[in-house]
């Protein structure tokens, strides 16, 4: 047997401390505990749970103020009573911290009216009350509460020192309680100020999301790369084709004069789609044009997949035009959509969404491209009809989902229905906050009306904010991105890759660019839509400078290659990060619902001109410029990024409305009422009504 534990020395001063802690403890309980009687108006269910914890402060603060007043010299009958009560009075303080917000939490987080049900009150004292009572009744019969003269315990008598089992009855008799409460709070605290902020995304908002962003910016991410890998053997087809009808062969100016043909009629489909958008969503809505949009996908995926067996190239021609359209539409009216389901602290992460499904229709396209897969003469059909797949599962369950609230209340003037929507994507039942933002746009609206393209070429008070969706989407594309895309295999050639490891290669690039994506949906909430173009910019400028370099000196340094490869990877880190989700995400936040669908068919035309300037140039600056081309990418990048740094402010977190505010003082526009910010142009009559 060890020897008896010395008695603790008290310090008059640690005495003193202690004594004016349980005093003020005790005054603190007291007072919560006089209100409760006093002013019955108050006893709400929430204040209920802080009387029971004031009294077991009360209870605790007593027993303390007891330990240490009284000198103990060893385990007497007093010293396990005072050790007792404190030890049940700190267990059951911890329970009842505990339940108070867990009570909060599901007064604010799980249902609008509170748990209304008394077998939670209930539970609560059973297990604020019973567990700490069971401890401390198995602690006092086992005669674990003794003299601990450890200086652990305020009251300096709780588990006996010669308990050989004393660290696990430290940690039954308060401890482990304290640790769990201390851990339980914040994460409680958390939530509850993660629901009062924000609101979160709830499965019919999630599979909306999914469902339009797939059936749509899935397609325009595969049809990009799916004509990369069977090149060649669309090549041969045509020119066996050919020669079926005519008994010739076609010519090699011919051939490639075709074949660019059938690249460039997917950007030119592309920019007849912007065009088509603002009279699309006008009048079928969100949903309802791209439920429409599903014909441009499944009738050219039929064509596609049968165009061999038809011997005919124009299907394939005449197809790459609608799938441009089905590409031009959904580039627009997802971000549009998802923009409007989104609420504000959701919106930037909804709205890299389609981006991020455009990457994984990129990668789709490149994997089933290899030619263990399908880009072979049996299969190649195939890939090109694969694009129809998902148009056919949007047809199919999109329509389960909700309109636009904003189109459905502004345009459609069906509050019922608008309401009605709201509820089903957030998940509850008061969205009146949501409903008079939406109306304060509404208002504009009815003075407004539509705001055409000529109109909005003419406003002073969007100018700003067109000429910024003109820079950043035409930044995106001239960037040089889909020079990456369209000629991945021969840059990866030049680079000194070998032919037969090329298709990898490309399928790796495609890969790391969903996986960035991925992070750019994690990460626009936390560092804002500015950081991300001004760092995507700035690295895609950098690697397109050293890509230069590496392939300038590929043949003079035997590592170069590496280089390029590094660079390449580099370049598709960076646009995927910013360039590439974030100006069609700007079109949605800094327009309002008035100008929103004309200002993405501006913004759809410059991207796929833009687009399709590059797919028809390049390969003719390449060859003049060689290894110099991508310089020109890195002046278009460092332009983009100081205008970035001087005009384009940070929307994150903030209303449509608010981000009006923000561009009328940049416009220098006469301050008014904030949904009237895109009535200054308009006569005063009109604006009036």
């Amino acid at each position: 047997m060890p020897p008896p534990a010395p008695p603790t020395e008290l310090v008059p001063s640690e005495r003193a401390v202690v004594l004016l802690s349980c005093a003020l403890s005790a005054l603190g309980s007291g007072l919560l505990v006089a209100t409760h009687g006093l002013w019955p108006d108050l006893r709400s269910r929430a204040r209920r749970l802080l009387l029971f914890l004031s009294l077991a402060d009360l209870l605790s603060a007593a027993s303390y103020f007891y330990g240490v007043l009284q000198d103990f010299e060893g385990p007497s009958w007093d010293c396990v009573l005072q050790g007792a009560l404190s030890t049940f009075a700190n267990t059951s303080s911890f329970f009842w911290t505990v339940a108070i917000a867990l009570y909060l939490y599901l007064s604010i987080v799980r249902t609008s009216r509170g748990p209304g049900d008394g077998r939670l009150l209930c539970a609560f004292h059973v297990v604020s009350w019973g567990v700490p009572l069971v401890i401390t009744v198995a602690a006092v019969t086992l005669k674990k509460i003794g003299y601990d003269a450890s200086d652990v315990s305020v009251g300096w008598c709780w588990i006996d020192l010669e308990a050989e089992d004393r660290v696990l009855w430290m940690l039954l008799t308060g401890k482990a309680w304290e640790m769990l409460a201390y851990v339980t709070l914040p994460v409680l605290y958390l939530l509850i100020r993660k629901h009062i902020n924000r609101a979160r995304l709830t499965p019919v908002l999630a599979l909306a999301t999914l469902i339009a962003a797939f059936g749509s910016s899935f397609q325009y991410g595969y049809n990009v790369a799916v004509i990369n890998s069977p090149a060649k053997l669309m090549k041969a087809f045509y020119n066996e084709t050919y020669y079926d009808r005519i008994s010739e062969y076609i010519s090699e100016f011919s051939l490639t004069l075709l074949w660019s043909v059938s690249v460039s009629m997917f950007p030119f489909g592309g920019f007849l789609g912007s065009l088509m958008v603002g009279p699309l969503v006008n009048k079928l809505g969100r949903k309802g044009t791209l439920l429409f949009n599903n014909i441009f996908s499944i009738v050219p995926a039929i064509l596609m997949g049968c165009s061999e067996v038809a011997r005919s190239f124009e299907m394939i021609i005449v197809s790459r035009l609608l799938v441009g359209i089905c590409a031009g539409l959904s580039s627009n009216v997802v971000p549009m959509y998802l923009g409007e389901l989104a609420p504000k602290n959701l919106r930037g992460a909804l709205g890299v969404v389609p981006q991020l499904f455009i990457t994984v229709g990129i990668l789709a396209a490149q994997i089933l491209g290899l030619q263990s897969l399908l880009a072979n003469e049996e299969g190649w059909p195939i890939l090109l009809g694969v694009t129809g797949v998902p148009a056919a599962l949007q047809l199919l369950l999109l329509p389960f989902f909700p309109e636009s609230p904003r189109y459905l209340l502004i345009q459609k003037k069906d509050e019922a229905a608008a309401k009605n929507a709201l509820r089903r994507l957030r998940g509850w039942d008061d969205v009146d906050a949501e409903t008079e933002e939406i109306r304060e746009e509404d208002k504009a609206e009815k003075a407004a009306g539509f705001i055409s393209v000529l109109k909005l070429l003419r406003m002073r008070s969007l100018r700003w904010q067109l000429i910024s969706i003109v820079v950043l989407m035409g930044g995106q594309q001239l960037s040089g991105v889909n020079a990456i895309y369209y000629y991945a295999d021969q840059i990866y050639l030049s680079a000194g890759v070998r032919a037969q490891d090329v298709q990898y290669v490309t399928v790796g690039t495609g890969a790391v660019n969903v996986l960035m994506t991925v992070c750019a949906v994690f990460v626009v909430e936390l560092l804002g839509r500015r950081v991300l173009l001004l760092l995507g910019f700035s690295i895609c400028g950098t690697a397109c400078c050293v890509l230069t370099a590496a392939l300038a000196l590929q043949d003079a340094v035997s590592w170069m290659p590496y280089v390029s490869i590094a660079c390449i990877i580099s370049y598709v880190i960076g646009h995927a990060l910013g360039p590439s989700p974030i100006p069609a995400l700007l079109i949605t936040e800094i327009f309002l619902q008035s100008s929103r669908p004309s200002a993405y068919m501006v913004g759809g035309s410059v991207h796929w001109l833009s687009n399709f300037t590059v797919g028809l140039i390049f390969p003719f600056i390449q060859v003049g410029l060689g290894a110099y081309s991508f310089i020109i990418f890195a002046v278009i990048c460092l332009l983009t990024t100081i205008y970035t740094f001087l005009v384009v402010p940070e929307t994150k977190a903030k209303t449509f409305i608010e981000i009006s505010q923000i561009f009328s003082k940049m416009n220098k526009v006469s301050e008014v009422h904030p949904e009237k910010e895109e009535l200054k142009d308009f006569p005063p009559s009109t604006a009036g009504l």
